[in-house]
């Protein structure tokens, strides 16, 4: 048997992510995220925790001085996996580790050879429009619903599914604005019409609740540096494994080898000359091609263990009062709201003129990070932030409108 995924090895991490959780959290937790300004950017991308980069320590320890430890049979991918399976109500078995959101959203087009016959739905508020922009450019049925009132209309989406469509792709949290789709509702319409659904979810996981088996959602990726708050170079793929059947294997590689059986070398069984080999059909075998970032994986071990401790529902409470805030007292300063009110996801976004411009130098000296555009501002904190951060924001665009 050669490279089929192994349990994670006695070997350190597992113990690193259990001592360096540091439950029960009270919050907001400044113990695990000490940092030294007023950072209300996450959904850009997460700090890491103290946990994270003790677990992390632990691993690059082990990368400097044991160079040549099997990593792929020990390592912290499965205990990842199964974490991140609990915080979505996926099995372990039906995800895939990929390296981007992104690479996992193009891996699914591939797989489901979209083309002149086999078309997509999506939205103006998805994070990915020129991966469609370039199947339009080829010949594929692409329909666009465009946001009415800073929401998404099902009944849009409903309108643009036509027999050639085959998926319907949706931010299940948009980055921009932070809208957020009834997954189900948009599923269940697919559904209805023969067409499958891909969720992009890092702007979800870990900072709202999200069932998949509850939304019958196909397909769903999340990259772990924003809401899992892990490292760059990791990501989630959720495949539903009745769906396997309806995708074509575009990639191949070491990772999706479940039977090996060389014939070319001294004591080598006989036969033909060559090799023998199986590849596995889960999603595994589908989508993982190649070495994976062992240390990113390490590090989720005690990230997601946080979130899990801490609980999304309890992340999502102590989110609400800023969010309403924020979301009460900058229209009256002339900020646009581009965020639907009594939205419970993790960012909420205005339109204000010449934003990066206006804002930037004050937000600069009073050392407080969020997100500037040309013309639209976006604010997302999480589980460190508290009121009087919000106030002080406030304050700072107040003067600086």
């Amino acid at each position: 048997m050669f490279g089929v995924v192994a349990a994670m090895g006695a070997t350190g991490v597992a113990a690193a992510s259990d001592r360096s959780i540091g439950h029960p959290v009270s919050l907001p937790d400044r113990t695990n995220f000490p940092l030294d300004h007023v950072y209300l950017n996450a959904a850009y991308a997460h700090p890491l925790g103290r946990m994270t980069y003790r677990t992390m320590e632990d691993f690059l320890q082990r990368r400097m001085q044991a160079v040549d430890t099997p990593w792929p049979v020990d390592n912290a991918r499965d205990r990842a996996v199964a974490l991140f399976a609990g915080l979505i109500n996926a099995d372990p078995a039906d995800i895939a580790v990929v390296p981007s959101t992104m690479e996992g959203e193009n891996l699914v087009v591939q797989a489901l050879g979209l083309g002149p016959d086999a078309g997509v739905v999506t939205d103006a508020f998805h994070y990915s429009p020129e991966i469609y922009g370039e199947l339009r450019r080829r010949g594929a049925p692409v329909f666009i619903a465009l946001p009415r009132d800073n929401r998404i209309a099902q009944a849009d989406i409903d309108r643009l599914i036509d027999a050639k469509t085959r998926l319907v792709a949706v931010s299940a949290v948009a980055s921009d604005t932070g809208f957020r789709h009834d997954l189900k509702a948009v599923c269940d319409i697919a559904h209805a019409k023969g067409a499958m659904v891909y969720a992009d979810i890092i702007q979800a996981a870990g900072a709202v609740p999200i069932d998949v088996k509850a939304t019958g959602v196909d397909f769903a990726c999340c990259g772990a540096y924003k809401w899992l708050m892990g490292d760059f170079g990791t990501a989630f793929l959720y495949v539903r494994p009745d769906r396997l059947k309806a995708l074509h294997r575009t990639v191949v590689g070491w990772r999706q080898i479940a039977t090996y059986q060389s014939r070319l070398y001294p004591f080598d069984p006989p036969g033909a000359p060559g090799v023998d080999y199986g590849l596995r059909d889960d999603a595994v075998g589908l989508f993982e091609v190649s070495t994976p970032s062992w240390g990113a994986l390490a590090g989720l071990t005690a990230s997601l263990a946080y979130i899990q401790g801490v609980g999304v529902e309890r992340i999502v409470r102590h989110r609400a009062p800023l969010m309403a805030q924020l979301q009460a007292e900058l229209p009256r300063h002339g900020f646009i709201p581009l965020t639907p009110k009594g939205s419970d996801t993790p960012a909420i976004a205005f339109a204000f003129g010449r934003a990066a411009e206006r804002l930037g130098p004050a937000l600069k000296a009073a050392r407080i990070k969020i997100q500037t555009s040309r013309n639209r501002i976006r604010i997302s904190p999480s589980v460190y932030n508290d009121q009087g951060d919000i106030e002080r924001l406030i304050a700072v665009l107040r003067a600086a409108a």
